[in-house]
């Protein structure tokens, strides 16, 4: 029965602590981060891959679970605290050298996507105002260029219909004017044939 108490409060305490992170927010700010270039997956395809790669390890080389999830995180992390620590565990077998040249190649890349997608977040974040601004400011001067396009459309054929109203008033001013002295020569011709 005190057995139980204990792991109720533990519990609760554990509860409380959901809620002060909920409370500071910080659940709104793990789930930006975790849906950034798809990290949550990248986390996913970690856990797995090292639980795999821990147990392949430790089947192959005969050693326990601890000790291989140790090896394949320091393996796969490119760390290699092993052989700081002077534990170096090298494989024996060939299963467990191709296991191990696995985790290495993989675990490669991804510490690369982890590393990649958390500074995407953080540079989103830090750059996002800006990086809004800056787009609404070019949305804006596009809308003014199309405005200015438009205009210089309307320009352009008013321009075109006054060259054609100027031309028609020259064409009709010459007609008018070539009309004025045909009439002035027939009454020219007239006076002199009296």
């Amino acid at each position: 029965m005190g057995l139980n108490v204990f792991n109720l409060s533990g519990l609760v305490s554990d509860l409380r602590l959901l809620r002060l992170i909920r409370l500071a927010g910080l659940m709104g700010k793990l789930k930006d981060i975790f849906h950034t270039n798809g990290l949550l997956y990248v986390i996913f395809f970690t856990i797995a891959f090292l639980l795999v790669g821990a147990e392949a390890f430790g089947i192959t080389e005969h050693v326990s679970l601890d000790t291989a999830f140790w090896w394949a995180l320091s393996t796969a992390s490119t760390v290699g605290y092993d052989a700081i620590f002077g534990k170096t565990i090298p494989p024996h077998s060939i299963v467990g050298k191709f296991v191990t040249m696995i985790m290495m190649l993989l675990g490669i890349g991804v510490v690369g996507m982890l590393t990649s997608s958390i500074t995407s977040y953080f540079m989103r974040r830090t750059n996002g105002p800006t990086t809004s601004r800056t787009h609404n400011n070019i949305e804006l001067i596009l809308k003014k260029l199309d405005e200015l396009e438009e205009q210089n459309k309307n320009l352009a054929e008013q321009n075109k219909q006054m060259h054609n109203e100027i031309q028609e008033l020259k064409n009709k001013r010459e007609e008018s004017e070539t009309q004025k002295l045909k009439e002035w020569f027939e009454k020219r011709k007239e006076r002199d044939n009296k």
